[in-house]
């Protein structure tokens, strides 16, 4: 083997600069390009994600500043305060999922006396009027105007002890229920006014001992036949044998009897009772209901 020429005609003794390197021909392994000991880099995140959580981030603070500007305005939602007129001149406030409404209600003047006073026992209870057992004075019919049905009776039994105004119907007192109504009581009588185009009825009555003030001498009002509040079921049954007595439950009241027609099997009068012994009371007599007539 000859000697390594100098392609550069230098003297003898000259030796090849590249001798020294790594035989590239593929019979030796490729020398590391870099520090094995360095950390790898990260990755760099995906901009669409990036993009996604920015995007959610912006409308998350959108939705909290519409609610505070929202607030700030005043809620009229769900647990808002709603207030509606309950009597003239007085409000009602409670807790809705409503709007703000106001239902107005009209005036509610006293009912001034109006004729003679009527003899307790000449007023008799039936089931569509007050029957007055006087030919010179006419009976309190169901439809007759409040003022002069009141009006007797606030001659009879003097000044109520309540009135409550005009007031919604919740179906309490039989009226329809969202109409408006008055009750005028006097002792243990309650007469019941609905309006009809805005003038003031006489619709009802409901004679009930717990209504109270049992010292006012409407307590001793009594039906046609004689049956008084506070008498027995044992003297309902002997006073109407020739009638139909039934027993049943109401919601609202509870034990109740009605009185029915033997033959035509229609309500004539109904009310509360303290159970279906012969000695349990009668502790009211009521009028049909104004919305079932």
């Amino acid at each position: 083997m000859s000697e390594p020429r100098d392609p550069y005609d230098n003297p003898p003794g000259w030796t090849d600069p590249y001798d020294d390197l790594t035989d590239l021909s593929g019979d030796e392994p490729i020398p590391p390009l870099e520090d094995p000991t360095t950390p790898s880099a990260t990755p760099p995140g995906s901009p669409l994600l990036t993009g996604l959580v920015v995007g959610l981030l912006l409308i998350a603070l959108s939705v909290a500043v519409f609610q505070l500007l929202r607030d700030d305005e005043g809620d009229t939602s769900a647990g808002a305060a709603t207030t509606t007129t309950g009597a003239e001149g007085t409000t009602t406030t409670a807790a809705t999922t409503t709007t703000t409404t106001t239902i107005p209600l009209p005036p509610a003047e006293p009912y001034p006396p109006v004729g003679p006073q009527i003899p307790v026992g000449q007023m008799k209870l039936m089931a569509d009027r007050i029957r007055i057992q006087d030919d010179a004075i006419s009976d309190l019919a169901f439809g007759d105007p409040a003022p002069a049905a009141i009006g007797a009776l606030t001659a009879s039994f003097e000044d109520p002890d309540e009135d409550t105004g005009w007031q919604v119907s919740t179906g309490e007192w039989g009226v329809c229920v969202g109409e408006l109504e008055r009750i005028v009581r006097f002792g243990p009588f309650a007469a019941i006014v609905t309006l009809v185009d805005d003038a003031d009825f006489f619709q009802g009555y409901r004679q009930d001992v717990q209504f109270g003030d049992l010292g006012s001498p409407a307590s001793q009002l009594e039906t046609l036949s004689g049956l008084r509040a506070g008498d027995t079921v044992g003297d309902l049954q002997r006073i109407y044998a020739n009638q139909s007595v039934e027993f049943g439950q109401d919601a609202t009241i509870g034990s109740i009897f009605e009185l029915r027609g033997a033959e035509s099997g229609e309500l004539i009068l109904w009310g509360p009772i303290g159970g279906q012994a012969d000695t349990d009371p009668v502790l009211g007599i009521y009028a049909p209901n104004i919305c079932d007539r």
